[in-house]
C-alpha cells in the first residue's frame, strides 16, 4: 500500500548546521496532497509559536518533503 511520509526540518540562515529534523504530530498520509497541505499548515503553526525576535535574529524557516513509501499492512489472525 502506498502512503506518503513527511520529513520536516527547522532551519536557520545564520547557524551551522543550518537545519535539524523535527517531529510532526502526523507522519503518514494517504496521498501527496494531504501531506503537502499538512506541511504548509504545520509550518505556519510552528513559526507562529516562536518568538518574532528569534525568527528574525536567527532567520528561522521550515523545510519539508513528502516521500512516497510502500507500507506493508500487517495481517491479524482472529
Amino acid at each position: 500500500m502506498e502512503k506518503f511520509i513527511i520529513l520536516m526540518w527547522l532551519c536557520s540562515t545564520v547557524n551551522s548546521p543550518p537545519c535539524f529534523q523535527i517531529t510532526t504530530p502526523e507522519k503518514v498520509f494517504d496521498d501527496h496532497y494531504s501531506c503537502v497541505s499538512f506541511g504548509y499548515s504545520h509550518s505556519i503553526k510552528l513559526i507562529k509559536k516562536l518568538k518574532i525576535e528569534d525568527v528574525n535574529r536567527l532567520g528561522l524557516y521550515t523545510r519539508f518533503a513528502c516521500r512516497k513509501e510502500n507500507i506493508i499492512k500487517k495481517e491479524t489472525n482472529a
